[in-house]
C-alpha cells in the first residue's frame, strides 16, 4: 500500500518507466499519460520541482562540488592542458615548425640562451633543411618557430606529469570514484599512443640526430599524421571532460530528473538528445576536416566566401591519382568538404537549439541544460565567425589558434549538455530509476 507521502513521486518515477517500457508489466500500464486538459497545469508543476533548489542551483552545486573535490579541479584541468596543447601546436603546420627541433631529450635540451647557441641551432637547421624550403628561411623565422615547437612540446610533457602524479595519488588514496575508471584507463592507453605517433611524425623527418634523408621534406607533417594526432587530443579531451561531469554531478542527480519528468516530456527530451549526439558526431567530423585543410595548407588559397573564388564549386576536385588523395591532399577538394561540414554542423546546431526552444520543450528543461545549449550555441556561433575571419585574412597564425581552441570549447560544451540529459536516456539511468520506484511501493 503506497502512503500519502510517498505516492506523488513514486508515480513520477513509474510514469518515467512507462516512457521507456511500455509493455513491461500491467503496473506501468495503470498509470496514463495526463489529458490535454491538465497538460498545461502538469507543466508549471513540473517546471516548479525542476527549479526546486536541487535544479535551479544546479551550477552553484557544481562550483561548490568542484572546490570541495580536488578530483574534478585535476580532471578539468588536465582538460584545459590538452586544449592548450592543441592550441598552441594549431601553429605546427602553418609556421612549418614540426621539424624545427631535430632532437628532443627533455632531461638535458633546453632553448638556446645566447646568441651564440642559437646560431649553432640555426645552422644545423638550414643544413638539414636547405634542400627542401621553398623559400629561404631567415634568422628571426627559425626562432619564432623554434619557440612555437618547444613550447608545444613542453606544455605536452607538463600534461602528461600533471595526468599521472594526481592519478597515482587520488588511486593510492582512493579517492575516484569507481564511475570514472574506465575513462581513466581510456586517457592512459590514448595519450600513450599519442606520445608514439606525435614522436614518430617528426623523427620519420629526421633520419639521424644530426643528419639529413633527401628524399623527406622536413617543411612537412603528413596531414593525415596531423589528423591522427589532433584525434587523440579531441578523444582525450573529452575523456577528462566526462570524467570530470561525473564527478561533480553524479548519476543521482539523473534519476531524480527522470523521476519529475512526465512522460510525454521525456520522450521529447530523449528525442532532443539524439539529435544533439548525431550533430556532435558532425561536428567531430568537421574538426577532423580541418585538420587536413592545415595540414596541405588549404586555407592559403581560396580566401573568398561563401564562394570559393569566382565560383561555388571549384574547378580541379579530382584531379589527382590515386582518386582517394584528392580527399587529403586536393586543396580544393579539402576545403570544399571543410566549408561543406562547416555550414552541416551550424545548421545542425542550430535546428536543435531552435526545436528545443518551443515552449514545451523549453519549461521541461532543466536549468544546467538550458545554459549548456546556450553556451554550445555561443561557441558554435563564434566558430563560424571566425573560421569565416580566418579564411578571408589568409589564415593567420594568431587566428588560427584562436579557432582551434574554439573547436575546443565546441566539444566541452556539447559533452556538457549531453551530459544534463543523461536522465532522458533509456538504459542505465531507467534501471537506477526502477530501483527507486522498487523502494517507494
Amino acid at each position: 500500500m503506497w502512503s500519502i507521502a510517498s505516492s506523488s513521486s513514486s508515480q513520477a518515477a513509474l510514469r518515467g518507466l512507462h516512457g521507456a517500457f511500455p509493455r513491461s508489466s500491467r503496473v506501468l500500464r495503470v498509470l496514463p499519460s495526463p489529458p490535454p486538459t491538465t497538460a498545461m497545469a502538469l507543466a508549471r508543476q513540473q517546471k516548479r520541482f525542476v527549479n526546486m533548489p536541487m535544479g535551479g542551483d544546479m551550477a552553484a552545486k557544481m562550483t561548490e562540488s568542484m572546490r570541495a573535490n580536488p578530483v574534478a579541479w585535476w580532471l578539468f584541468g588536465c582538460a584545459g592542458l590538452i586544449a592548450t596543447t592543441m592550441t598552441v601546436g594549431a601553429a605546427g603546420p602553418l609556421t612549418r615548425t614540426g621539424a624545427s627541433m631535430l632532437y628532443w631529450v627533455p632531461k638535458e635540451h633546453f632553448p638556446p640562451r645566447s646568441e651564440e647557441d642559437w646560431r649553432h641551432e640555426f645552422s644545423l637547421y638550414r643544413d638539414f633543411a636547405q634542400r627542401h624550403q621553398r623559400i629561404p628561411m631567415t634568422y628571426e623565422d627559425f626562432k619564432r618557430r623554434f619557440k612555437y615547437e618547444y613550447t608545444h612540446r613542453l606544455i605536452g610533457e607538463g600534461t602528461t606529469f600533471a595526468f599521472l602524479g594526481p592519478l597515482a595519488y587520488f588511486y593510492v588514496k582512493e579517492r575516484l570514484p569507481t564511475s570514472i575508471h574506465s575513462y581513466l584507463a581510456g586517457v592512459l592507453a590514448l595519450g600513450a599512443t599519442q606520445m608514439y605517433i606525435g614522436r614518430r611524425m617528426v623523427q620519420n623527418l629526421v633520419a639521424e640526430r644530426h643528419g639529413r634523408d633527401p628524399n623527406k621534406d622536413p617543411n612537412f607533417v603528413a596531414p593525415h599524421g596531423l589528423t591522427y594526432d589532433n584525434a587523440f587530443s579531441m578523444a582525450n579531451l573529452a575523456l577528462l571532460v566526462w570524467a570530470g561531469l561525473h564527478v561533480v554531478s553524479p548519476s543521482g542527480r539523473a534519476v531524480k530528473l527522470r523521476e519529475m519528468t512526465m512522460v510525454h516530456s521525456l520522450k521529447d527530451i530523449g528525442e532532443l538528445r539524439r539529435y544533439f549526439q548525431y550533430a556532435t558526431a558532425l561536428f567531430l567530423g568537421t574538426a577532423g576536416a580541418g585538420t587536413l585543410v592545415a595540414g596541405i595548407d588549404a586555407g592559403k588559397e581560396y580566401n573568398t566566401f561563401p564562394k570559393m573564388g569566382k565560383k561555388w564549386i571549384p574547378d580541379g576536385l579530382f584531379e589527382r591519382s590515386p582518386w582517394l588523395h584528392n580527399f587529403y591532399e586536393n586543396v580544393a577538394l579539402v576545403q570544399l568538404d571543410h566549408r561543406l561540414l562547416a555550414v552541416g554542423t551550424l545548421s545542425a546546431y542550430s535546428f536543435i537549439y531552435m526545436k528545443a526552444r518551443k515552449p514545451h520543450l523549453w519549461d521541461a528543461l532543466p536549468p544546467e541544460t538550458k545554459q549548456a545549449l546556450n553556451w554550445t550555441m555561443l561557441a558554435v556561433g563564434g566558430q563560424v565567425l571566425g573560421g569565416i575571419t580566418m579564411l578571408v585574412n589568409a589564415v593567420p597564425t594568431a587566428l588560427a589558434m584562436v579557432h582551434t581552441s574554439g573547436a575546443a570549447a565546441i566539444l566541452g560544451t556539447s559533452l556538457w549538455t549531453l551530459h544534463t540529459l543523461r536522465f532522458a536516456r533509456p538504459g542505465g539511468v531507467v534501471n537506477a530509476a526502477a530501483k527507486v520506484a522498487a523502494k517507494a511501493l
